[in-house]
């Protein structure tokens, strides 16, 4: 009896094994979606993710890291738009543009 438990247990690992033994289910990790739509910084100085079992969750991280760093660049891309503006409104060159100092009228 005990020899014909074992090589049932034996049988049942190696169909494991092989794939045989049906498909293991996929379960969707318990993180939030994160959305950042206009934050501030202690907004930002409040954002935790979640846990796993080693250290935080990598995909919810990796999300999370991926919108701050979007929100970033647009951010940045309006303010040198606005910079530009200003240099305009100003006469001045923009950020970026070649400075060409006003000739004297001695010159």
């Amino acid at each position: 009896m005990l020899l014909l438990t074992a090589a049932g247990i034996v049988a049942g690992a190696v169909l494991a094994a092989l794939g045989r033994a049906g498909d293991m289910a996929m379960f969707l990790p318990d993180a939030a979606v994160f959305q950042a739509g206009e934050m501030t910084a202690p907004d930002l100085a409040w954002v935790r993710p979640p846990l796993s079992l080693w250290g935080y969750n990598t995909a919810a991280t990796d999300e999370a890291l991926r919108v701050i760093a979007r929100a970033i660049t647009a951010r940045d891309a309006e303010i040198a738009a606005l910079r530009r503006a200003l240099a305009a409104q100003a006469g001045q060159p923009g950020p970026g543009a070649w400075w060409r100092p006003e000739q004297s009228a001695d010159d």
